[in-house]
């Protein structure tokens, strides 16, 4: 009797674990269908004496997927002479409890977080440094 109470306690524990692995899954997904796409707009910088090398910038992002994991790659441009010069490329995650997209990179040693928040046809977001919490960057761009 005690053994089949243990298993019934298992069982249903490994089902709630699927359902809730399932129910983030579909969260995933349906946040990705918010942030994939085409976007352009402006990256700016906060003015920092601690960041003398930043430029603001006219941008355009592209971001692709899902993957299977849920994250999805942003490829950033930068407009340049009219032409666009890419900027690199990171995965991004879908953050629920921030409702974010969120990306933590090393770059030379230096450690920088992007968070943009997708509203209807609006991204905004914002670049900072790990480090000191400073933002570096904000940047507002709209889908296309």
């Amino acid at each position: 009797m005690e053994h089949t109470r243990l298993d019934c306690r298992t069982t249903r524990r490994a089902w709630m674990l699927l359902a809730v692995l399932a129910a983030s899954a579909f969260l995933q997904a349906q946040a990705a269908s918010t942030i994939v796409g085409t976007w352009r707009g402006t990256s700016l910088c906060t003015k920092s004496p601690n960041f003398p090398a930043c430029h603001d910038e006219t941008v355009i992002y592209e971001v692709a997927g899902p993957a299977p994991d849920g994250t999805v790659m942003l490829k950033a441009d930068k407009i340049v002479k009219g032409q666009r010069e890419p900027m690199g490329e990171l995965p991004f995650e879908y953050d629920a409890h921030a409702d974010a997209w969120v990306s933590e990179f090393t770059r030379r040693s230096h450690t920088s977080r992007w968070s943009l928040q997708i509203r209807g046809a609006e991204m905004t977001g914002t670049l900072i440094d790990v480090p000191t919490g400073e933002v570096v960057r904000n940047v507002k761009l709209r889908r296309q």
